[in-house]
């Protein structure tokens, strides 16, 4: 149809309105906005059938900002994120915000908190769509995966026909651009650390939910210890709890384990207190490798030896791919992220 030609030529990133979507359907702007508003007005059903297949064909959103909204207001972007209380998230969230401001064309970024429930980040992605986000960062982690994975990548795949650009910054299985490190490769370097120190016998402590990050990385750690011909046993917290049950549990299984791997960020965070709470001391009796980023210095009780997954150019490279998008410019590969290992006090060479 020659309406749907015409939005073509408009261009990806230019989000259908509801003109376009009354000239799809042939009725009139006030019969359109009557039927998608859903408010009671009397429409005819074959008008309202119409209405909505346009709606549905052109990825039509209704636009709650565009009263408040005026000409040269900053390009919003979303940002979901797992628990803020982690450490791991509030940390993505300063860097995301921190590098919008300091950008030539300055972004809004509308952070949500998704709080580990699937459902909520599939209500968010809707609702910022509603709110004519230019782009969506999925920084959401460290829960189930995998139930409610169609129905978001159908949603997503809507929104990114709309306008919308998406990113990740985890693997996920979506078709979007995803800006992080090789998550395999971080489960290899925590494990060579302890080798290194000439552990024999480690514990991995991973995160309650199996998730494709926690699952490259376990990959990573295992292989590399059988290849050593390390002795392993996993320690997964039950969801809600704080680890130190199952560390408790993994000791009592093997009193011998002298180095942990703490998979998450999260667990990272809580690995010296679930240790030391069986009466060890780290890192004169377990040494623990730690992984996540710098908000990590903050929330252990001392340097954890940790695996950095530079959070800071994954953000900024998240939302400059972004811009790039909302302007038109070129789209330059970013510089290859890549972990790192920081030294610590938390592992002791045997």
């Amino acid at each position: 149809m020659n309406e749907q030609s015409d939005l073509g030529k408009r261009g990806r990133g230019v989000a259908p309105t509801l003109a376009d979507v009354a000239r799809t359907a042939g009725v009139s702007v006030s019969t359109a906005g009557r039927v998608l508003r859903d408010q009671g007005w009397p429409v005819e059903e074959g008008l309202k059938q119409r209405v909505l297949a346009a709606a549905a064909q052109l990825a039509y959103v209704p636009n709650v900002m565009a009263r408040t909204l005026r000409g040269g207001a900053p390009a919003a972007v979303g940002l979901i994120v797992g628990n803020m209380l982690d450490p791991y998230y509030g940390e993505i969230a300063e860097i995301v915000t921190k590098h919008a401001e300091q950008m030539a064309g300055k972004m809004l970024v509308m952070v949500c908190n998704m709080q580990r429930d699937p459902a909520l980040e599939i209500d968010y992605c809707r609702r910022l769509w509603e709110h004519r986000v230019a782009g969506l960062i999925l920084a959401g982690g460290g829960f189930d995966q995998t139930t409610r994975h169609d129905e978001l990548a159908e949603l997503l795949a809507r929104m990114e026909r709309s306008g919308v650009t998406i990113t990740t910054l985890s693997p996920r299985g979506l078709p979007s651009p995803e800006f992080s490190v090789d998550h395999e490769e971080v489960g290899r370097m925590a494990a060579q650390e302890l080798i290194a120190s000439n552990h024999r016998r480690v514990g991995v402590f991973i995160g309650a939910h199996e998730t494709i990050v926690l699952g490259q990385r376990l990959r990573g750690a295992t292989d590399t210890l059988d290849a050593a011909g390390v002795t392993y046993r996993i320690a997964r917290p039950a969801p809600g709890s704080r680890g130190e049950e199952a560390i408790a549990e993994m000791f009592a299984a093997d009193p011998g384990i002298t180095g942990v791997i703490a998979a998450s960020s999260l667990m990272s965070a809580r690995v010296v207190g679930a240790v030391t709470a069986t009466g060890r001391s780290v890192p004169q009796d377990v040494s623990v490798v730690g992984i996540g980023g710098a908000a990590l210095a903050e929330w252990s009780p001392l340097k954890l030896t940790r695996i950095d997954l530079d959070l800071s150019a994954c953000g900024r490279a998240a939302l400059d791919h972004i811009a790039t998008q909302v302007t038109g410019g070129e789209d330059h590969a970013p510089a290859p992220l890549q972990p790192r290992l920081v030294r610590g006090d938390s592992v002791r060479s045997l």
